[in-house]
């Protein structure tokens, strides 16, 4: 047994004496996992772009921010007054900020031309054909991030907003002129909380639904039909494939997620690890973020399967294969993928937490107390999903700094190699970690452009500084106040 190994079952057997001895369990576990995790994530290089960028206008990133869409109280015990409300968080600013992205993505003037570039570019990237619109009929699918998603009154637990989930339907419906049956919003880990599905089906009562569990008959009755109508259980069928280990469960996706033309990802500006977890449930988590890459554990039958080759304490050592890869090229995931979205309306620092506030630029957010309305506040998109996830995690980690706790503590802090899945999706043909990613029986390519941006204070990419001959991410930031 090698050093570390046996320091490791040491601490373990210590968190187990101090549990005996009548010490809390959740602080054990918590002190424990400080001592074992590294929290020592940092850029190792700024503005040295990796992979190829992708989008219409390549590897551009839009950021949308206005202050006064999200101004929930901060009230975590309230059941009557909530994040996710329309009391909190405004539906009307939340349109705006979704029609602002995909105009400014594509460049167009107005949304139904975005999206018509939007789909003439995924044909032409993804099909290789120069003729190319949605054709009525085809399913598109809304993967929403729902890790704190319950089939009952949900908690201010942070998941997908409701604000964000009917903004971007509004667009299928209206701009692309998608039938509301034809959409199908899904996370197939978690069952969908009422106010998300009321918030939905009060506007638009033939979109459908997929989630893991059995729909509940008193919580997730529909309001048009008056039972359950249009919540489905997830029919898992084989479907994803993986380049490296053996999974059993994770090859399975649902039907209904098969069976759709395309995907719409709609991730949070979440990280997933945090070492002192008590106030919001205990462990500490497995990796470093969940943005978009990691939203597709929500679309596979068992993720728990993957959690020890992305834990930085089992086998995401530095540069290990990722997992998220393989579900990013995936023909039944992310290659159906024609729009990826980062809700950060109000963030999190873990997989189970509590909205954050953002004290750092540009946000400027008061920590305390912490019941005040000030909040990120902003959605972001992009048609390349590594340039994406770059800037969400660029974002998290600037708000790691001068962002101290009551205890001392860190409110967020961001778990070793927590960018290595983007350096292994910008060089998959070539990844550092030596595997032969494969999807579809051929070779993956770049998935998309990797850089961190120049500095918190400026936060500029290369295109940014050189719009002539940069090759990495164009970073559009629009805010409103």
């Amino acid at each position: 047994m090698d050093h570390d190994s046996t320091r490791r079952e040491l601490l373990k057997a210590s968190a187990a004496s101090l549990a005996l001895a009548g010490l809390p369990g959740v602080l054990g576990s918590a002190a424990l996992a400080e001592i074992l995790t590294k929290y020592n994530y940092a850029p190792k290089q700024r503005n040295v772009p990796l992979g190829l960028a992708r989008g219409i206008h390549p590897g551009r990133v839009v950021w949308a921010r206005d202050s006064k869409a999200a101004h929930w109280s901060g009230n975590r015990e309230s059941v009557t007054d909530q994040w996710w409300m329309d009391t909190s968080t405004d539906q009307e600013r939340v349109d705006a900020m979704i029609s602002l992205l995909v105009r400014n993505v594509t460049g167009a003037a107005t949304d139904e031309e975005a999206w018509r570039a939007i789909f003439s570019y995924y044909g032409k990237r993804y099909l290789g054909t120069n003729a190319f619109a949605y054709r009525p009929g085809e399913i598109i699918a809304v993967k929403v991030n729902l890790n704190n998603s319950k089939p009952v009154v949900p908690t201010n637990l942070v998941n997908v907003s409701p604000q964000a989930t009917l903004a971007v339907v509004r667009q299928l419906v209206n701009h692309v002129h998608v039938a509301p049956r034809d959409i199908l919003v899904y996370d197939a880990q978690r069952d969908i909380y009422p106010g998300l599905l009321d918030k939905i089906w009060t506007e638009y009562k033939d979109v459908r639904f997929v989630q893991r569990g059995a729909p509940n008959p008193e919580h997730q009755k529909h309001p048009a039909y008056g039972e359950i109508h249009g919540l489905e259980q997830a029919n898992w069928v084989e479907g994803q494939s993986y380049s490296a280990n053996h999974y059993d469960n994770a090859r399975f996706i649902p039907q209904q997620v098969k069976e759709a033309t395309y995907i719409v990802n709609v991730a949070l500006v979440k990280g997933h690890s945090y070492p002192y977890a008590a106030a919001e449930g205990g462990d500490e988590g497995q990796t470093g973020v969940t943005l978009t890459g990691k939203n597709h554990f929500g679309s596979i039958k068992g993720p728990g399967e993957l959690h020890s080759i992305i834990n930085t304490n089992q086998g995401a050592t530095t540069h290990a294969y990722s997992p998220i890869v393989d579900l990013s090229a995936s023909p039944n995931l992310g290659a159906k993928t024609i729009l990826y979205v980062l809700d950060g309306l109000y963030c999190a620092r873990r997989h189970m937490s509590y909205p954050l506030h953002f004290p750092n630029a540009p946000f400027f957010n008061r920590v305390e107390p912490y019941e005040n309305p000030e909040w990120p506040a902003s959605i972001l998109a992009s048609l390349d999903g590594v340039a994406l996830d770059s800037v969400g995690l660029d974002i998290l980690y600037s708000q790691t700094k001068n962002n101290l706790d009551e205890n001392g503590h860190p409110r967020i802090m961001i778990r070793e190699n927590a960018d290595d899945y983007l350096t292994e999706e910008a060089l998959a043909e070539n990844p550092p970690s030596g595997t032969r990613y494969r999807q579809d029986g051929k070779p993956v390519q770049s998935l998309g452009v990797f850089e961190h941006w120049d500095s918190e204070e400026s936060r500029k990419y290369l295109r940014n500084i050189d719009p002539k001959h940069g090759t990495g991410i164009e970073l559009i930031y629009n805010e409103r106040t």
